[in-house]
């Protein structure tokens, strides 16, 4: 029988264990909850805009401290409780000047804030007070609060009695740097505005205890439409935004560093701040005088400006211009300064002060000493008072005195040299004597070469091209006046002073005419031509419409009906005149039309009106002898032909030439007609044509000059460029002698010469439908064509002029056989039916020739240029049966060595 075990039994259940643990981790999570827990806190806002429950959070210097966790009403109904549950951490700065604000996204002029929370949304910033009393209730703040006064930097305060357009945050500027920037502002009791500026620990030396400040916000703008503004702008951020400006004046650079809280004046603007000591200045009348505009000048320098006018209440109503000296100018306010305004003054002898006519009035002054004084009276300007001064005169002799009346100036360089002591009328009735002073030590200036005109008035010379107004001076205009010049006042050679009367020419215009001395130093040069061109003097000589001369004179030859024009080439163009330098006419507008558009070539606007010469230099090697009579050419085409042949052409007809048309060879135009008219029975065309001069050799005995026109016949447009272009000369040079008359014949009818190819000729009893450009074929193959067709001398028959091509001239022996196949050929009969043959649609058309060549010994030898073969009617049926071998004897040459070569290498081989 089994015993039974008897264990110990234990006094604690195991399963005690779970609740115990359970226990132990319960008290481990409460305590870290009381750990961990929050320390909640309420903030009163006027508005919840953009606070969100659960989302919104409190961040300090970057780091979120809390989180909104209910929005609530305020019981009284003006405000909002958002209960924010703080991390507890934060327990020590929860004092009652603990400041919270609310941080939005904010656009302003010239910033934009918060702009993280377009995308975080608004949050809730923190700034830690200074106090020890605990509290859990505060006031959020509207803005954020100014810097504490610990902040690193230099704290100063503003006054200003307003605010302009200053904000918080406004910069602070010292030579358009940024230095700091406007903490906080508030109103002060007695209306005026306290600024809370900080400077930038790095920017604080610059601020001085006689630093000043100003409004640098917006634009400042002073003056009125009359005297015009004066704008001033700090930079384009101030402009923007607001800010205030900086700057220690140099009289005091030495100023001792400003202490922080200093306390400064924030000035209007700019000139109220550089300009701080204040006189005032009593005057008859303001007229001219603007606020903020008027300056105070001394010697070229500005040394004040003008702040405020006001009406005194005296008998005269004077007034009384409060001024702002800049601090260097504070030495002249003694009480033998004198002041006094300068304003344009405009008389007879003219106008003087003429810049403040743009300027405006301003006031200067003479320093003086004695005891301190900045109230003065102003004095009236300081008249010229006039002396005698030694020195020579002169006479003049003139045709009227113009405005010149006693006491006018004589002018050198327009410089007062001399005045006018007396004019009388000659005794003879005819010219006016002026007496002139030339004051010691000038009279030196005048010598025996010397030359004086009249510069009085506004002297108007030209044309409807060139206007010249002379206008010696101002004062010269209105008073009138002298002046002159002495060419070779100091040079070697040139004559002393030893006569005293001298020629008084109207005007310099005048005086350039008659005086060579005045006129430009050039090359002279003598042109003729037969027929007077439209120019005169002074019309420009051009050279690439760049001015190089201009006509001096233009007259009719004593000795026969030649003009001839004397031109001037300056010095400084005088290199580009050579031996084959040629003159042309460029006056007017040339223009020149076809259907391929229009030319127009023209000068200067004076070349235009008034004429003109233009050169032309084929070489520039040529030398110049310099005594050249250099003929006129009516245009640069033919200045450009003319060393080329002038040719006499000879036409039935006008019919398709013109002047200008064009002579070419081988596609380049080579030459032009340059006149056309009758002969003497007016029964035909005579035509002059000039050509290149490199072109000369091309015309001689045997060449042709053919008129190519558009061509419209059956088988097609021949010369299409022509109907664009218009009709043109062809040249097909000869090999004869020298010649320059020539008969002009039609394209059609011309046989043209020195074609590369065979030339043959056909001879047939009629032409039929032959023509010029008809082809001529082998095996129905264009191998060439007909050039000319024309009648035997004798009458009995027609020859027709065959062009074979020359890589098919090999083709052609002396067997060869030719037969016409212009038209349709038709054959047969009634009961054997009819049969229509043609060689191809153009020989339908244009008319057409072929051949074949026999086959062996009948073949015969290779034709030469000029042979005379039968042209038949038709061919006979042997004829197209021929299969003769026709290779080139260059590819029969390659056939054989390649023949050979095989030969060779069978031979080779055999051995």
């Amino acid at each position: 029988m089994q015993q039974p075990e008897l264990k110990k039994k234990y006094p604690v259940s195991p399963i005690w264990i779970l609740p115990l643990v359970a226990f132990c981790i319960g008290g481990w999570l409460l305590y870290t909850n009381y750990r961990d827990a929050g320390i909640d806190i309420v903030i009163h806002f006027a508005t919840a805009d953009g606070i969100t429950a659960g989302k919104t959070k409190v961040i300090y210097k970057g780091i979120p401290v809390g989180l909104v966790k209910k929005v609530e009403i305020a019981d009284d109904l003006k405000g909002v409780n958002l209960l924010v549950e703080m991390d507890k951490k934060t327990r020590p700065g929860l004092v009652e000047d603990t400041n919270f604000w609310i941080v939005r996204p904010e656009i302003s002029a010239g910033r934009i804030t918060g702009l993280e929370t377009l995308f975080s949304g608004s949050y809730i910033a923190v700034k830690k007070g200074n106090s020890s009393l605990q509290t859990r209730r505060f006031e959020g703040l509207n803005t954020p609060p100014p810097l504490n006064t610990d902040t690193p930097g230099l704290h100063l305060t503003l006054k200003t009695p307003s605010l302009y357009s200053l904000q918080r945050g406004s910069r602070v500027y010292s030579k358009n740097l940024k230095i700091g920037l406007v903490e906080d502002f508030k109103l002060d009791k007695d209306g005026m505005i306290t600024l809370k500026v900080l400077i930038k620990p790095e920017y604080r030396h610059l601020i001085k205890k006689d630093t000043r400040f100003w409004n640098a916000s917006g634009l400042s703008v002073t003056g009125n439409l009359q005297t015009g503004l004066t704008v001033n702008v700090e930079s384009l951020a101030a402009l923007i935004y607001g800010g205030i400006s900086c700057a220690t004046p140099k009289a005091v650079k030495d100023s001792p560093p400003a202490e922080p809280g200093s306390t400064y004046r924030l000035y209007r603007d700019f000139e109220d701040a550089e300009y701080g000591i204040t006189m005032t200045l009593q005057l008859a009348t303001g007229a001219g005088i603007i606020e903020g505009k008027t300056k105070v000048v001394y010697r070229g320098l500005k040394a004040g400006v003008v702040k405020k006018l006001d009406i005194n209440r005296d008998t005269f109503h004077t007034v009384t211009a409060t001024i702002l000296l800049d601090p260097r100018a504070e030495v002249i306010l003694h009480e033998k300064t004198r002041f006094w305004v300068i304003r344009p003054q405009i008389s007879i002898e003219g106008i003087k002060n003429l810049g403040t006519l743009l300027s405006g009035a301003y006031i200067t002054f003479q320093a003086g000493d004695g005891k301190f004084r900045n109230h003065f009276i102003v004095e009236t300007n300081p008249m010229p008072i006039p002396t005698l001064r030694p020195g020579t005169n002169f006479t003049l002799t003139a045709r009227d005195s113009g405005s010149l009346t006693i006491g006018t100036s004589v002018f050198y360089r327009k410089l007062v040299v001399g005045e006018i002591t007396d004019i009388v009328l000659a005794e003879d009735g005819k010219h006016v004597r002026t007496t002139i002073l030339i004051y010691e030590p000038y009279d030196r200036l005048v010598q025996d070469d010397s030359i004086f005109w009249n510069v009085s008035g506004i002297q108007v010379n030209g044309s409807l091209s060139n206007f010249k107004i002379n206008l010696s001076s101002m004062r010269a205009m209105l008073a009138g006046g002298i002046t002159f010049i002495t060419p070779k006042l100091g040079e070697a050679g040139a004559k002393p002073k030893s006569r005293n009367e001298f020629t008084l020419y109207e005007s310099y215009h005048d005086a350039a005419g008659r005086e060579a001395a005045l006129q430009p130093r050039g090359l002279s040069l003598r042109i003729r031509t037969d027929k007077a061109a439209p120019v005169g003097v002074d019309s420009p000589i051009l050279f690439h419409n760049l001015k190089i001369g201009k006509v001096m004179d233009v007259r009719l030859s004593g000795h026969s009906s030649h003009i001839e024009m004397t031109i001037l080439i300056f010095n400084q163009f005088r290199h580009l005149i050579n031996g084959s330098s040629r003159f042309y006419n460029f006056s007017g507008i040339k223009a020149s039309a076809n259907l391929q558009g229009i030319t127009l070539e023209s000068g200067p606007l004076k070349s235009i009106i008034d004429g003109g010469l233009a050169l032309y230099n084929p070489d520039k090697k040529t030398p110049f002898d310099g005594k050249k009579m250099f003929p006129l050419y009516n245009n640069r085409e033919e200045a450009r032909y003319g060393d080329g042949l002038t040719l006499t052409l000879h036409l039935s007809s006008g019919n398709g030439i013109r002047l200008h048309t064009p002579i070419r060879y081988q596609g380049i135009i080579i030459g032009r007609i340059t006149a056309m008219d009758f002969d003497k029975g007016l029964k035909e065309i005579i035509a002059r044509a000039k050509v290149r001069a490199d072109t000369n050799s091309l015309f001689r005995n045997g060449s042709t000059l053919a008129l190519v026109k558009p061509q419209m016949t059956l088988g097609g447009i021949r010369n299409l460029d022509t109907i664009l272009g218009g009709p043109y000369l062809r040249l097909d040079p000869g090999d004869g002698d020298s010649r320059t008359e020539f008969v002009i014949v039609d394209s059609s009818q011309a046989m043209p010469g020195n074609l590369p190819g065979l030339n043959l000729v056909l001879e047939t009893p009629r032409r039929g439908s032959l023509k010029p450009g008809s082809p001529i074929y082998y095996r129905q193959v264009p191998v060439g064509r007909v050039t000319f067709v024309k009648l035997a001398s004798t009458g009995q028959k027609v020859l027709v002029h065959a062009l074979i091509k020359p890589e098919y001239a090999h083709i052609i022996h002396r067997g060869t056989r030719f037969w016409n196949v212009s038209g349709i050929t038709v054959s047969g009969g009634v009961f054997s039916g009819i049969r229509m043959q043609t060689q191809s649609l153009e020989a339908i058309v244009q008319g057409g020739i072929s051949l074949a060549t026999p086959e062996g010994e009948t073949m015969g030898p290779p034709a030469r240029d000029g042979d005379h073969f039968l042209l038949a009617a038709r061919a006979e049926e042997a004829w197209q049966t021929w299969q003769p071998d026709l290779l080139h004897p260059w590819n029969r040459e390659i056939k054989k060595s390649a023949e050979t070569t095989v030969d060779e290498e069978s031979g080779d081989e055999a051995l």
